[in-house]
């Protein structure tokens, strides 16, 4: 049975999470792609509930994937990092984290169809002052505001194969 590597695209607001994890998992053999916003906790949960709802999907779906590589994207902190790491490790799974920080000055703009709402910009600043462009857990950090979405996927993906030899 082939090892199963989770890449987990950690970021602010709009720094490219969704759209660089899709595209990453079309470039990898074997890959599916998880959007951590994607849970059944409901929108007017607080934000500590939601994420541990989030979380707990993420942990039950990394235990019971069958693919070569997982990718998910999701914003998360040391706490966060702490539970995805002791998931990888019960199944003897790689965790590879990538952090995606473009300056926090195009993560607040309009980026491709997107239309930022007047929370989230404010989120955005907030994000960046809590360190979400910065993660000490990363063995990646990419800025996402210099190249196609395209692009940084393949960056990743040959980052996490120089990894996986």
């Amino acid at each position: 049975m082939t090892t199963l590597t989770v890449i987990h695209l950690n970021g602010p607001i709009n720094s490219g999470k969704t759209t660089i994890g899709l595209a990453l998992a079309r470039v990898l053999p074997d890959a599916r792609f998880i959007d951590g916003d994607d849970h059944d906790a409901p929108e007017d949960a607080p934000f500590d509930v939601q994420w541990a709802i989030a979380l707990e999907r993420l942990v039950t779906q990394i235990a019971n994937a069958r693919e070569r590589h997982l990718v998910i994207a999701y914003p998360i902190g040391d706490t966060e990092f702490g539970r995805l790491r002791a998931a990888c490790e019960a199944r003897d799974a790689r965790l590879f984290v990538v952090t995606l920080a473009p300056p926090e000055a195009i993560a607040s703009s309009n980026r491709g169809s997107r239309a930022l709402t007047d929370w989230e910009r404010s989120r955005i600043a907030e994000m960046y002052r809590e360190g979400y462009a910065s993660r000490p857990f990363s063995q990646m950090v990419l800025d996402t505001s210099d190249a196609t979405p395209d692009a940084c996927a393949v960056r990743i993906a040959r980052n996490v194969a120089a990894t996986e030899s």
